[in-house]
């Protein structure tokens, strides 16, 4: 057994180490051999309206990988991961001067973590370090997947999260069963798109008493104290049962979408113009959740749910008193009471003699949805076939949407995924595809339906 004192720094220190000197790869010690891999994705999008225009929170992406194993019990991994957003930031002459101008960009150590493997004991694996803790059999749809924030850089790439520091420990009961056990010392929030892409369809804007004119706002965001009581715990029991998979879990931590707890109004002049200051916080959730996936003559199926026990939110409103203006109108309203609430996915998938593959889901409640009374129902299916050697494809995904099964005519929204692409080379990859989206007023799709696009994009792998 090695016994090895393993810094988060580690994984940091090898894609430094290699950028620095790559020729540092055919050396002796523990960069002796490193595996190199990684991917380029462009994308290019138009919003589709009465013209063309260019959708502001798309972005191409750069990822490199890096991987060492020094010895039989340790394993290291880094990523990095460059964005490049095709956006025109400049509003003088003088910003025309730097490239990020007209190029904005961001670059990030994505993943980098430590592999223990054999710790302490040969049934204990642990895994240290800013990882991607991905829970849930459905496809990207996961309820129970609450470890890692949301990442709606892209919001119609939905299921997406961001890696955050962990850590990760498993054991190993059997061949059949593992418990797991997770620490995160620190909460990170939701990363939202550039732009106004309307993400929440919930509003935070009182009713303004009569005469005033909303002229200013802002928000301000409180995070959890770092302290013991606020660290994130997570458990799960995980095992197969009669070539089934399946697992039970539990999560201790916080939503990672904030929420207004707290809006005040307050007069900027004496011609009725007011200023709007929105407070927003991170309530604590409780989960617990059960998933399973298996296959049965030769139809692939999943499930899994989510239980959320919320801690009760009250929004304080602080409205000027014309009356008393010493003396503001307060008011106290639940926006998100501490009642238990169900999130669940259930899915399948088959491919039929003829090549034609099949993929449906039913999702109740989306990622940016809580509460028992606000959940809605999303079916969604998507239809592929290949040609010319899988080189070829040709794609259709649906998304219904239904806010109110009993009055489904007037409380449903859609969309409509059309998609072609083409691998004219190993590991290359060109798709063309649209989205349209449409639906009735207070429906997800009906905040989304002026984001009609058409998309472009390459992927090339190495």
């Amino acid at each position: 057994m090695v016994r090895i004192l393993v810094s988060l720094n580690v994984p940091i220190l090898l894609v430094l180490s290699i950028l620095i000197n790559p020729k540092i790869c055919m050396g002796e010690g523990i960069l002796n051999q490193v595996d190199i891999s990684g991917n380029l994705k462009l994308d290019k999008r138009f919003l589709v309206t009465d013209s063309v225009w260019i959708a502001d929170y798309p972005y191409h992406e750069f990822n490199l990988k890096l991987k060492s194993n020094p010895s039989r019990n340790l394993s290291l991994y880094s990523s990095l991961k460059l964005r490049l957003w095709d956006q025109n930031l400049a509003s003088s002459s003088a910003d025309l001067t730097r490239i990020s101008s007209s190029y904005p960009y961001e670059l990030s150590l994505w993943e980098a973590y430590a592999d223990l493997y054999s710790f302490i004991s040969d049934k204990l694996d642990l895994r240290i370090g800013k990882q991607r803790i991905a829970w849930g059999t459905a496809d990207k749809l996961n309820p129970t997947d609450n470890l890692n924030p949301d990442d709606f850089s892209d919001p119609l790439n939905f299921g997406e999260k961001v890696p955050t520091e962990a850590v990760n420990a498993t054991y190993y009961i059997t061949d059949e069963y593992n418990l797991g056990a997770i620490w995160l010392p620190s909460f990170k929030a939701i990363l939202l798109p550039r732009g106004k892409f309307p993400l929440f369809s919930d509003a935070t804007t009182p009713p303004l008493p009569q005469g005033t004119n909303l002229t200013e706002s802002a928000d301000h965001i409180t995070f959890p104290d770092r302290k013991v009581e606020n660290f994130i715990y997570a458990a799960k029991f995980s095992g197969t049962i009669m070539g089934a998979n399946f697992s039970l879990s539990y999560f201790e931590g916080y939503d990672d979408i904030p929420i207004a707890n707290r809006l005040v109004v307050t007069p900027i002049d004496t011609l009725g113009n007011v200023r709007l200051d929105t407070y927003l916080g991170f309530p604590k959730l409780h989960t617990v959740g059960i998933d399973c996936a298996g296959e049965l003559y030769s139809i692939g199926f999943w499930g899994e749910a989510a239980v959320f026990l919320p801690e009760e939110v009250k929004m304080e409103i602080v409205m000027p008193n014309p009356v008393d203006p010493l003396n503001p109108i307060i008011q106290d309203t639940t926006i998100l009471s501490d009642e238990l609430y169900v999130k669940f996915t259930l899915g399948g998938d088959y491919t039929f003699k003829n090549g034609i593959y099949i993929n449906a889901q039913w999702m109740h409640g989306f990622f940016n949805e809580r509460g028992k009374d606000n959940l809605k129902d999303y079916c969604l299916a998507r239809v592929e076939k290949k040609f010319k050697n899988d080189e070829l494809k040709l794609a259709l995904t649906g998304v219904l949407e239904i806010k109110d099964i009993e009055a489904i005519k007037e409380n449903y929204g859609t969309a409509i995924i059309p998609e072609v692409s083409y691998a004219p080379a190993d590991n290359v990859k060109l798709s063309l595809g649209a989205f349209f989206l449409d639906g009735k007023p207070g429906t997800l799709f009906d905040t989304w339906k002026e984001q009609d696009q058409i998309y472009l994009k390459t992927e090339v792998c190495f």
